[in-house]
Formats: C-alpha cells, sequence, structure tokens
C-alpha cells in the first residue's frame, strides 16, 4: 500500500527529486504531475484529517487484510459525530507527529520499522451472526487470521488441537472425530451427527467424511467452545468450528504455496483474487498434495497392498455486488481425497478366541494386513448468499447443496496377515441442502444503541448411508478353533426363523472358503427451525444476552437389509463388486423401522459485566441437542433407535486485555451435563457390526485459560508468547448397561451379545477421548534484517494428559501421556513477496496413536504421523 504523504515538507522533498526531470520535462508537466499525485487528492493532506497514529498492535503497513481486521468492532448504536480540524491545523498535527524537527537531517525519509509478531493481533468475529470484536463476546473463542495460522504452522483442522485448548481431533476409520471440552462422540458412520458444528462461509458441513483436508487460505478461523444450539443449530453440543474464506479483492493478487518434506511430501497451494468488473470479482484456490504413507506393509516378509495417500480440489467464490445495498454471493468447491493412514492398521493384540494364534503385532509402523485399507471421498460444495442492507436489518439467504461420497472403502478388519474379515463399499454417500433466512440488527436499526440481535429460519433436507455394505467372513479362519462361522449364523438364523440357514450356509461359502454378507441402510432427515438472539446493553457496565431456537425433525431409515452373496457371483470382493450385479443374492430380510419424530428448544442466557475498560466478567448458560438417529449396519435385527441427546452447560468466564494491551488473558470454569450421551462399538458379535448406544448421564467440570503475551512491546515488538491449558474431569455419571469386550478372552458383552454375555456397569468411568490436561506454549520472534528483509523464529510445545479410548476404561485401550515440540524458522523478502519456511513438526519424534480401535479381533492402531520435516514456500503476487 502506497504511503500517504501529507505535510509541507514532504511536498518540498518530492519537488526537489522532480527536479532531476526538469531537463527532460516541462514546468507545467511536472506541476500536473505532483498535483495529480495522491498528495493532492481526497487522500491526501488537503482534504481528510490526518490518521490517528497506529497502536502498538496495529497490522504492519502494507497488509490490508491484517489492517481490516485489526480493527476494533464497533460499539453499539451509531458512532458519535467527530469534529473536523481545519487545513492548517490538521497539517501542523501532522508536521508535528510524523517528522519531529530535530529528527528530519538525521533519520532516513522512510526508517525501517521493527516488525512485529504475527501472533498479536485484533480479529472481528461473526460468533453471534454480527461482527464483533473478539473480546467483547461472552462465548469462549479461539480465533485465528490466516496469518496467525501461518505463524503457529498450522496447515489443517486436524493441527488446530495443537493451539487450541479442549480440543481434541482425533479419526476413526477415516472419519473425523472432534471433542470440544470432553463433549463429543465416537459415533462415525454417515447417520451419526458430529458433536462440532463446521461452517465454512455461513454453510454447514455436515458429512464427517473428508474433513481432514488442508485448510488452505482462509480469513480466519473461529472455535467456539459450549454448546452453542441457538445460532449454529442442530448437533452443535460440544461448540462449532468457523471458516471465513476472503472475500474478492479490489485489486488483483496472488499466493502460491508449496512445501517438500519427508515421507515424499508435496504440497502445492495457488490462490488468485481479481476484480472482473466494477461489480463483479473472483477468488479462486487450487491445491493437491500427496505422500507416502507412514510405515509399509508387509505380508509373510513381501510387500502387501499399498496405496499413497492424496488430496486435491480446489474452491471458487464470485461476489456480485448490484448495488451498495444488494450483493449476491456464490461459492463452490470439490475435494478428493484417499486416505489410508488411518485404516491401515496394526493388530496389536489379537483377540485371543477369534484370531487365536496370531502372534500380536508391535508398533513399528509395519503393518501386515492381507487386504488394503483406506477411503476415497469425494466432497462437493455448491453454495449462494443473496444479501440485502436494509434501514431496518441485514438479511441474508443463504443455500447450499453438499455432498460428500466415498467411491470405495475397504478395510482389513482382523488387521492380519490371516484372511479373516475385511469389510468393503462402494455405495457410501451423505447429502444434505440447506436454506437460511436471516436477519441481523445493523447500526441503522430503530433502537440499535440499546439492542442488536439476531433471528431466522432454517431448513435442512438430508439423506446419507450405505447403499451397499459388504462383510467378508472367512469360515474356516473366524473362531473355528472355538466359535466356528456356519455355529454363529447358524444361531443368527434360528433368531430370524430361518432354521434352514444351517443346511443353506454349506452352500454359500465360495472357493476361498469366504461368505460374503450384504447390508444396507439409508437415513432420511427433514429439520426446520426458527431462532432469535438480543443483546441488551442495559447499562455502560452491563450487557444481557437472551437466545432461543425451536427445531422441528423428522428421520426415517429406509433400504434395510441383509443379503448373502451366492458363490457363483465370482470371488468377493472385485468379481462380484465390480460387476454391479444384485441378481445373484440371497435376499434374507428387509427389515422396517418407523420414522422419529423430534421437537426441541435451545435456550440461551448470557450476562456480561464490564467493571471496567479492556475488561469483562460473564456468566452464561446454554443448552444443544443432538437429534435421534438410527443404527443403519444391521446384519441380524431391526434397526434400533437411538434417544436424543442433551448438551446443557454452564460458564463463568473473564477476559482481558493487560499491561497496556501487553497482556491478553482470557479464562472461564464450566459444568456440562450430558444426558443420553451417543457411544459406538464396533462388533460382528453385537449382531449390528457398528453399533449406537446411549450411555445414559456424563458430567464434566473444567477450567481452561488462554494468553497472549508482549514481554518488551516497546523494546522488541516482535516476540510474544501464546499459552493455553484446559483441565477437564469428565465421568459417566449413569451407565449401567455399558458393552464392550472382554480383556481375559476378547469376547463381546452387553445386552445385544449374541454370546448371551450380559452388559456391564460403567458409572464412575472416565468419558472417552477426554485427556485430564492438555496445554500448550509458543514462542514467536520477529527479527528485522533491515533491506535484506525479516526472519521469524517459531517454537511450539503441546502437552496431552493421555485419555481413554472405550467406556469401559480398559488399560488396553488407553492412549499414555505424550508430548510434541516443533518449530519453525521463515524468512520474508517483503519487496518480492517471498517467504520461505523451514519448519519441524513432532521434533522428538513422539510416538501416539491416531486411532485405537477395540472390536472382535482385538486391539487395532494407528499411529500419529511421526516426525516430518521439510521447506515451504510462498510467494505473494
Amino acid at each position: 500500500m502506497k504511503k500517504k504523504l501529507r505535510n509541507a515538507a514532504v511536498v518540498g522533498v518530492c519537488i526537489a527529486a522532480m527536479g532531476a526531470q526538469a531537463q527532460e520535462a516541462s514546468a507545467p508537466d511536472a506541476l500536473d504531475e505532483l498535483l495529480g499525485s495522491e498528495l493532492f487528492t481526497d487522500e491526501g493532506a488537503g482534504s481528510a484529517p490526518a490518521a490517528a497514529p497506529a497502536p502498538a498492535d496495529a497490522a504492519p503497513a502494507g497488509d490490508s487484510a491484517a489492517a481490516a481486521e485489526s480493527q476494533p468492532a464497533a460499539a453499539a448504536g451509531p458512532a458519535p459525530a467527530q469534529p473536523q480540524p481545519s487545513a492548517s491545523q490538521d497539517t501542523a498535527k501532522v508536521y508535528d507527529e510524523t517528522i519531529p524537527v530535530a529528527q528530519k537531517e538525521s533519520e532516513p525519509a522512510n526508517p525501517i520499522k521493527e516488525p512485529k509478531s504475527r501472533l498479536v493481533e485484533e480479529i472481528v468475529v461473526t460468533a453471534q451472526k454480527r461482527e464483533e470484536n473478539l473480546q467483547d463476546v461472552p462465548i469462549t473463542i479461539n480465533a485465528f487470521s490466516g496469518e496467525k495460522l501461518d505463524a503457529f504452522g498450522v496447515e489443517s483442522t486436524a493441527d488446530l488441537q495443537k493451539i487450541t485448548p479442549g480440543l481434541t481431533y482425533t479419526y476413526s476409520y477415516g472419519y473425523s472425530v472432534i471433542f470440544i471440552r470432553g463433549v463429543g462422540t465416537d459415533a462415525f458412520l454417515p447417520n451419526a451427527d458430529p458433536s462440532v458444528a463446521t461452517y465454512i462461509d455461513g454453510i454447514n458441513i455436515g458429512p464427517s467424511q473428508g474433513k481432514q483436508d488442508s485448510l488452505g487460505p482462509v480469513k480466519r478461523v473461529e472455535v467456539l467452545k459450549g454448546p452453542q444450539g441457538t445460532l449454529f443449530g442442530r448437533n452443535a453440543t460440544a461448540g462449532a468450528i468457523n471458516i471465513v474464506t476472503e472475500d474478492p479483492p479490489d485489486e488483483f493478487m496472488g499466493t502460491f504455496k508449496t512445501e517438500f518434506g519427508n515421507y515424499n511430501s508435496r504440497k502445492y497451494q495457488l490462490y488468485i483474487g481479481t476484480p472482473v468488473t466494477e461489480s463483479i470479482g473472483a477468488t479462486l484456490a487450487l491445491f493437491k498434495e500427496d505422500q507416502d504413507l507412514y510405515g509399509r506393509n508387509e505380508i509373510f516378509g513381501r510387500p502387501g497392498p499399498m496405496r499413497e495417500d492424496y488430496v486435491k480440489g480446489g474452491r471458487a467464490k464470485i461476489r456480485m455486488q448490484a448495488t451498495d445495498d444488494l450483493s449476491l454471493t456464490l461459492v463452490g468447491s470439490y475435494n478428493k481425497q484417499f486416505n489410508s493412514n488411518s485404516l491401515s492398521q496394526e493388530n496389536t493384540r489379537p483377540a485371543p478366541i477369534l484370531v487365536g494364534g496370531v502372534p500380536p503385532d508391535p508398533l513399528d509402523r509395519v503393518w501386515h494386513n492381507n487386504y488394503q485399507g483406506g477411503n476415497e471421498t469425494t466432497n462437493t460444495l455448491y453454495g449462494a448468499t443473496l444479501e440485502w442492507l436494509t434501514g431496518f436489518s441485514d438479511v441474508k439467504f443463504i443455500f447450499s447443496d453438499n455432498e460428500a461420497v466415498v467411491d470405495e472403502a475397504m478395510y482389513d478388519f482382523d488387521s492380519t496377515a490371516t484372511s479373516q474379515a475385511t469389510f468393503y463399499s462402494n455405495d457410501q454417500f451423505n447429502k444434505q441442502r440447506t436454506y437460511e433466512l436471516q436477519f441481523v440488527s445493523n447500526q441503522e436499526t430503530p433502537g440499535s444503541d440499546k439492542i442488536q440481535w439476531a433471528a431466522g429460519l432454517y431448513r435442512l433436507e438430508g439423506e446419507g448411508g450405505f447403499g451397499s455394505l459388504y462383510l467378508t467372513l472367512n469360515a474356516l479362519g473366524v473362531g473355528s478353533n472355538v466359535l466356528g462361522l456356519p455355529q454363529l449364523l447358524g444361531r443368527v438364523g434360528g433368531l430370524l426363523g430361518l432354521n434352514n440357514l444351517d443346511y443353506n450356509i454349506n452352500q454359500l461359502i465360495n472357493a476361498s472358503n469366504d461368505i460374503v454378507l450384504g447390508n444396507g441402510g439409508i437415513l432420511t432427515t427433514e429439520s426446520n427451525s426458527a431462532y432469535l438472539q438480543g443483546t441488551w446493553f442495559a447499562t455502560d457496565w452491563l450487557d444481557i444476552t437472551l437466545g432461543a431456537r425451536y427445531q422441528m425433525e423428522t428421520r426415517g431409515i429406509t433400504n434395510s437389509y441383509l443379503e448373502v452373496v451366492l458363490p457363483t457371483a465370482g470371488e468377493p470382493p472385485n468379481d462380484y463388486f465390480d460387476s454391479g450385479s444384485r441378481a445373484q443374492n440371497l435376499r434374507l430380510r428387509n427389515f422396517q423401522a418407523p420414522d422419529l419424530d423430534d421437537k426441541t428448544l435451545s435456550p440461551k442466557l448470557a450476562i456480561q459485566v464490564h467493571p471496567w475498560d479492556n475488561f469483562q466478567v460473564y456468566a452464561s448458560a446454554q443448552r444443544a441437542f443432538k437429534s435421534p438417529t438410527y443404527n443403519i449396519v444391521n446384519f441380524f435385527s431391526n434397526p434400533d433407535p437411538v434417544k436424543r441427546e442433551t448438551a446443557t452447560s454452564y460458564e463463568l468466564g473473564f477476559k482481558s486485555d493487560l499491561l497496556d494491551g501487553a497482556l491478553r488473558f482470557n479464562a472461564a470454569i464450566f459444568h456440562t451435563r450430558i444426558d443420553e450421551l451417543l457411544t459406538a462399538i464396533v462388533s460382528v458379535t453385537s449382531g449390528g457390526v457398528v453399533s449406537f448406544r446411549n450411555a445414559g448421564e456424563a458430567q464434566i467440570n473444567g477450567a481452561e485459560f488462554d494468553a497472549l503475551w508482549q514481554p518488551m512491546p516497546s523494546l522488541n515488538p516482535g516476540l510474544a508468547i501464546a499459552a493455553s491449558a484446559t483441565y477437564l474431569d469428565g465421568k459417566y455419571t449413569d451407565y449401567k448397561d455399558g458393552s464392550g469386550f472382554d480383556d481375559t478372552t476378547g469376547l463381546y458383552f452387553g445386552k445385544d451379545s449374541l454370546l448371551l454375555l450380559p452388559a456391564r456397569d460403567f458409572t464412575g468411568n472416565d468419558i472417552v477421548r477426554t485427556p485430564k490436561f492438555t496445554g500448550s506454549i509458543s514462542v514467536n520472534q520477529a527479527i528485522p534484517a533491515g533491506r535484506f528483509g525479516s526472519f521469524e523464529l517459531g517454537v511450539d510445545y503441546y502437552y496431552n494428559s493421555g485419555f481413554n479410548t472405550t467406556p469401559q476404561n480398559s488399560p488396553l485401550y488407553e492412549q499414555p501421556a505424550y508430548d510434541l515440540l516443533g518449530g519453525r524458522i521463515a524468512y520474508f523478502y517483503e519487496p518480492w513477496g517471498l517467504q520461505l519456511t523451514a519448519f519441524v513438526d513432532n521434533a522428538l519424534d513422539e510416538q501416539y496413536a491416531q486411532a485405537i480401535v477395540q472390536h472382535d479381533f482385538g486391539r487395532t492402531v494407528t499411529l500419529a504421523p511421526p516426525r516430518l520435516y521439510g521447506l515451504r514456500l510462498k510467494w505473494d503476487f
């Protein structure tokens, strides 16, 4: 951004500099050129008052996006008129503040300024559907601009847990499993709604498949903690992640980013923003990533089936400004990826009965799967936002069409070199359409100096599940030493009234001694809701927020069945699945279930007290619901309904800017109660393969803080320290009908056990994936290098006290405590817009799990990424 010269002294310098051209240009030409410069335009000294001196934490000059982010939120009500000084007064003021007389000859005209740490910034958020300063919102929020994420080295949504206290981001069978403050669910199929609502540019992203892709270029990311049912709607029982991308710019700009690292990691990003016409602008982001797996597959000493992970896709945004008050924004995104890491597992403790005799696999990043694991997923999104700014309110209509299709899903269920059991599906999907009509008060709204509000109507139409899912079981291998497959299926046949199944079973075994069972289930959802939330500025020091959301929802299940693939259909999996033939199946049962109707009211109350400037204390109570659903993968029984989950939270916290703005310190304590907590367990011998259950009641007590400190804001503005920590005490307070696997025998127990092993009481156990303590600290130092550019050093440390992965709290399925250390060295050369960064993540090569799974065949583990290092190059043009 060009610097504005606003005083007579600088005018003299400019005229003197033009003297060198006086011999080649006439005096009138030189005068015309001077009068046409910015010095004498509307932005010059003669027409507007001088800008106030930039605050210590203002965005660096030249970064218009950061500057816009750093502006504080507007106060409630219209801004008071400001006195306009005369031109002479303005000139004198600028002269005094910009070029002191004593320094005019001793200092250069453009002195090099100390760079500021990119961790220090003011962020405007939209957590309450309107733009507000982060520190003014009565919600615990961690918000990061794109520059701040880059300074932290955060490249994906999964990396957010390293800088966000209380956030746990794990995977299960290729699905993202997110917990915030101990609230979440380990249920992961398309019929399981996530507990964290994810939004991109105001559009809800329901499917959990494919969320582990890179963030790409973003304007900011907001992580809202605690139930957010009022404004963010269904299934925000844990919180919400709100991602905002950049709008089209006024001038052409672009960014190219590439990264090369170990494990043959290669990443490329291209971002372009440009005006198309005076009223139309567009942005385009393209990305591609691929890498080797973090290990290898071996089968009896030979290479086993493997496939590299990759991600590729793009995102586009077009904004059309019809008038000053009317605009239309169109968005579209495409993401295709193959994820094998989370579905290539090591069986570190084979179940003693079902896979007796198979040796345990040591955790060494060498797995022994005779069947390739992985998900190939395609995510597409189309959306439109029509915005009309009226004198009464800002009106928005938001439409979206979002689809996640798993083109192929494969999993070696037993995760051993033997042919025991596999899953395969090429017809898994999750589709949803949303419609939202939103009204948000503005400064022209009557009474806006006392009340600000947001209201709206929301509709969702969803459909998802499995058109077909195939489970292959080896008749000679599955527990043949104790519990043979023919006997097991014969027992199930008796339960279904298929008394001749024992006779038919031998006729259904193919040449590989396998039996292939087919299953399906499609869940449909129709949801309508209305919401209203407002903040009343009762006094200068007291604000009160009230809100509520009323929702009506209907869910149904179709295409639920059990069939057996005849041996004449081909050798599974590929011959049969690739043929697409369904005519040679033996349909055993079509399952039926009634629709589920549900009505909920999600209230919110928050009270803010401002005892002095830059400090607020808030107390809040809020509730959110997770919709009732069905078990859609049912091999041996009708689909079972799962009850609605309710999360109610109470929070007391404060937000502060201390030490003249050098220290930002926010903290909160909270209590959350979850009724009918949704859980899941994977088991063939439960009759459902993936069975959803309600855990009764759970409670979480916790405390957290986050801080950002500039120790020497004047002497060393480039130094900043960020720290955060969360303590959680999460317990199941009523969980009497617990299901799981016996540590000694490995057999499934629970009220739905086909072996009639009784349920167990898990009351008092720790909630899954909920560490007692997580904490992080980051040190960031910007170092000027004069005309050679600048440097930035960053060091990060993250600690996780460990957690259980099963409600039964078996020590065999516990993630021990671990810590992560990372660092970066970046070089910036601003004249060329270049940034070169050398980085290392998990520098100590800490071994911890990305997924620990309990099922019929034992304990299977996928390790998290090892030490990763490489170079990133970023070019802004």
